[in-house]
């Protein structure tokens, strides 16, 4: 939980900064602010992984040796923090409602019949795309009324999604999304990123020489048609219903600028993100540097067990015979808590995990520097014996 709570706080570093960059290129093409968005939940996937890089700068200080006998059921399971199931229930909420996207997105597919390539489902209300390997467009059964002209336009504008790759990308945007579900700021990208996707396939259908006239047209007609049943989720769907007339004018305004984000621009916004992960995966190094993070040799008291829960033996351990120390440094904090949990020496996979949740859940008399409590750094031995 650390380090979702962690990861959210730089998230906001990122998300802030892409947000202040769309607005100051808003006179920009929608393909460089899609860039931009899209480069910082790439950042923002990444930090997770920035976090959790080990920290050499902390040296062990304080040991605390703690024996774990093979238990037997008398053992207490460790508890989840109630922070955690909140979470855990919001996030399952979310990929709940994806999945069933998905499987509404197929249902469509399969009863769906092709023409030249081109899928017609009497179940879409609007254009749409979704898929990566094998991606495929789906139209309304009633654009088979249109003439070929006309149809030719909505599919070229699917067709450019796919080029980009715009569903892949706004998946991977989904799936963050679930993780980051109490982050609005989240909410905002996977938004933004949505919308300047579809400004930006309308772009390349113009750029192409599509009279833009007749391709408000289309979108106008599709929005008319809009029934109350909206596309899936997970579908790059050409209309969705929202800010819909500040779309049609910016593709009938011919001072907007339509020209897709270049490598230059790409390189710059891909090494402005770069430049705001670097600083993450070593900002907690600095900060022990700096002092926060006190060692025994400062004339601190030694943090003290004062409630634990007891690791628990797995039985492929038990099996196996398997019998030693998991060695686990930590951070005592004021609060009496343990975080920032990393396996120094590892003994078991399972009998490592099941450390690290045990001591997730423990309590300490903090250790004290001139009367006040501070966060240690310690060394946490935990011998498993078989009786």
């Amino acid at each position: 939980m650390n380090l979702l709570l962690d990861s959210a706080l730089k998230a906001t570093l990122i998300l802030f900064a892409a947000w202040t960059a769309s607005l100051a290129l808003r006179r920009a093409s929608a393909g460089v602010r899609h860039t931009v968005w899209l480069a910082a939940v790439l950042a923002v996937a990444m930090v997770p992984a920035a976090l959790s890089i080990p920290q050499t700068a902390i040296p062990p200080a304080a040991r605390i040796i703690v024996s774990a006998m093979a238990a037997g059921p008398r053992v207490a399971a460790p508890k989840l923090p109630w922070l955690l199931l909140i979470w855990a229930a919001g996030a399952s909420i979310f990929l709940a409602r994806l999945m069933l996207g998905l499987l509404a997105a197929a249902r469509i597919t399969r009863s769906a019949r092709g023409v030249d390539g081109i899928l017609y489902s009497d179940r879409a209300t609007t254009p749409m795309t979704w898929g990566f390997l094998r991606p495929v467009v789906i139209l309304p059964a009633y654009t088979s009324a249109w003439t070929a002209v006309e149809r030719d336009l909505v599919i070229r504008h699917e067709q450019a999604h796919i080029a980009r790759r715009d569903w892949l990308w706004q998946m991977l945007a989904s799936l963050l999304t679930a993780v980051f579900w109490f982050h609005p700021l989240m909410w905002l990208a996977n938004f933004q990123l949505r919308r300047e996707a579809e400004n930006a396939a309308d772009d390349l259908v113009l750029s192409a020489g599509a009279p833009a006239s007749d391709y408000a047209g289309r979108l106008l007609d599709v929005a008319r048609r809009l029934s109350g049943l909206a596309a899936p989720a997970p579908v790059v769907a050409m209309v969705r219903g929202s800010r819909l007339e500040t779309r049609v004018r910016s593709i009938l305004d011919p001072s907007s600028r339509r020209a897709s984000a270049g490598i230059l621009v790409r390189c710059a916004i891909a090494l402005a993100a770069a430049a705001l992960i670097f600083p993450i995966a070593v900002t907690r190094q600095k900060v022990h540097a700096q002092g926060k993070v006190y060692k025994m040799a400062d004339g601190v008291s030694q943090p003290r067990v004062i409630y634990k829960v007891e690791p628990e033996y797995t039985q492929e351990a038990k099996d196996e015979g398997i019998e030693g120390a998991v060695k686990l440094q930590v951070e005592i904090t004021p609060r009496g808590t343990a975080e920032n949990i990393h396996v120094l020496k590892s003994l078991d996979p399972g009998l490592d995990t099941n450390a690290v949740t045990a001591v997730s859940n423990w309590r300490f008399q903090p250790g004290m520097k001139d009367g006040e409590a501070v966060t240690v750094a310690a060394t946490i031995e935990i011998s498993f014996h078989l009786e």
